[in-house]
């Protein structure tokens, strides 16, 4: 099934210029219009449920590679940025208690919300550490190597990547 464009369309515009990094951003938009048909078409609490575990497994390991990038380069803002990753996190939490505990249907105000966050978040704090590691130097081939062997190990050990695709 394609979803590209359903609810938050891939553009360059959203590019840090780092190929890895913008291969993840490209998964978790593609995660997100998944949920985004699975809540539109009500495809159930299991199903949603199960996007929304991939999402965050997905994300957090995302932002440990994406921490672990900016500590190898000594990146200024290391620390602010850790802040706005694990605030990400536990707002999801929170929004996700929300719908399990409280039984309120918090879908549509959760995809607005992590579609705006991821925009501005790529946007105003991820190009931001690109170019400071694009002035400095970096060299970020051998980081990307890492990265997508750390992916190819979390894709043989976690299957939860077939789940949002093939539900």
């Amino acid at each position: 099934m394609s979803i590209t464009g359903v609810f938050f369309a891939w553009s360059e515009k959203y590019s840090v210029n780092i190929k890895a990094i913008d291969e993840q951003h490209k998964e978790l938009v593609n995660i997100l219009n998944r949920l985004f048909v699975a809540v539109s078409k009500r495809e159930g609490d299991l199903v949603i449920a199960a996007i929304l575990d991939a999402l965050i497994n997905y994300t957090q390991t995302h932002f440990a590679l994406e921490e672990r990038l900016m500590s190898q380069a000594k990146y200024k803002d290391l620390v602010p940025h850790i802040a706005e990753h694990k605030k990400l996190l536990s707002e999801l939490d929170q929004l996700c208690k929300k719908h399990m505990v409280e039984e309120q249907p918090i879908y549509f105000e959760m995809l607005s919300f992590l579609k705006s966050w991821l925009k501005e978040h790529i946007q105003g704090v991820d190009t931001k550490y690109s170019e400071a590691l694009q002035k400095a130097g970096f060299s970020v081939v051998s980081w990307e190597q890492e990265a997508n062997l750390e992916f190819a190990r979390m894709s043989t050990s976690k299957k939860w990547w077939e789940v949002w695709k093939s539900s």
